[in-house]
């Protein structure tokens, strides 16, 4: 089918905790998950959405208006609600709605807006849709039994700027939730970049794949191929696996390994008394903690290699890349 130009409104949809739900149904799972994969494409046919792909449990839709396109998501949304699923086999899917105008390619829409509208789907609970601030610019004040709620600006894992986010509220359903899946609801100290990152999933999904399976992940490479860049995208991707934070260290400003203590003391806001040394009082500050660290720059200090050694030998939850 022939994908529509100009200004599209973007569905992305999942099932929360999926994984757990098939391990938990076994051999129920295939028929439960085409029992939501039928509701879904019921809504969004009804509404004249336009399948772009599944994947999984998830679905990628596109939607000419944007009004059709929140009506798909709330009618899936009631109809997932009022349907018997098995004991134990609830199905809570988060949606997520982005217009934009992608680019159509012969493979789908390519683009930042496909971006966007899976970060905002993946910063969802099960049951909730959340609209970026274009989607709801284009929508009216009410809508036969939508309602809209203002959650305020939260980074999404790009590291871009803000977005606007806010949730369809959906009578006769539940409308309170979490805190959004968002850098915001982590602790950290991670810049925001002014630019999004594009390109090199490989490497991301990689780093991911390896920070599971080890304490100490090392990225090295020439200067100016994007070391910094790639480990502050690492570490937005992987913050949600750390409840203490994720928090970077720039270690550009001094070549003195002894300073790194301190500097990390100071990445983290521990604050260091005058007769106390500041790698005691970082270790004493991580020592229950599960945290992300990102020192940059190591390759100026790698004299301070056995001060990260006591860190992750004092504080088992931690994780370091350098």
């Amino acid at each position: 089918m022939e994908l529509p130009s100009g200004t599209v409104t973007l569905l992305f949809t999942d099932i929360e905790g999926s994984t757990i739900l098939a391990e938990r149904l076994g051999d129920r799972w295939p028929g439960v998950l085409g029992e939501h994969n039928r509701i879904l494409r019921e809504a969004i046919s009804a509404h004249g959405g336009i399948e772009l792909g599944a994947e999984g449990d998830a679905l990628f839709v596109a939607f000419m208006s944007a009004v059709e396109a929140a009506a798909a998501a709330a009618d899936a949304q009631r109809a997932l609600a009022a349907h018997g699923w098995p004991a134990g086999g609830s199905i809570r899917v988060r949606m997520g709605l982005h217009t934009g105008e992608p680019t159509a390619t012969a493979d789908g829409y390519v683009g930042l807006d496909m971006h966007r509208a899976a970060r905002i789907a993946a910063a969802a609970h099960g049951e909730q849709v959340l609209l970026s601030q274009t989607t709801r610019d284009l929508l009216p004040e009410i809508l036969d039994g939508l309602t809209f709620r203002d959650l305020g600006d939260h980074r999404l894992k790009d590291l871009a700027q803000p977005e606007r986010i806010y949730q369809l509220v959906i009578d006769g359903l539940p409308s309170d939730f979490p805190a959004l899946h968002t850098l915001d609801r982590t602790p950290n100290n991670l810049p925001t970049q002014i630019t999004t990152f594009i390109g090199r999933e490989g490497e991301i999904r990689d780093g991911l794949k390896l920070l599971d399976g080890t304490r100490l992940l090392t990225l090295t490479g020439p200067g100016g191929t994007g070391k910094t860049r790639l480990s502050l995208q690492l570490a937005a991707e992987a913050a949600a696996s750390f409840p203490d934070g994720a928090f970077w260290v720039p270690l550009a400003p001094i070549s003195d390994p002894e300073l790194v203590p301190s500097t990390i003391a100071h990445s983290l806001g521990v604050q260091v008394s005058g007769s106390e040394l500041p790698i005691e009082r970082v270790t004493e500050h991580l020592r229950d903690k599960t945290l992300l660290l990102v020192l940059d720059n190591f390759e100026q200090v790698l004299g301070a290699a056995p001060t990260v050694s006591t860190l992750l030998d004092a504080a088992r939850g931690i994780k370091v890349v350098t």
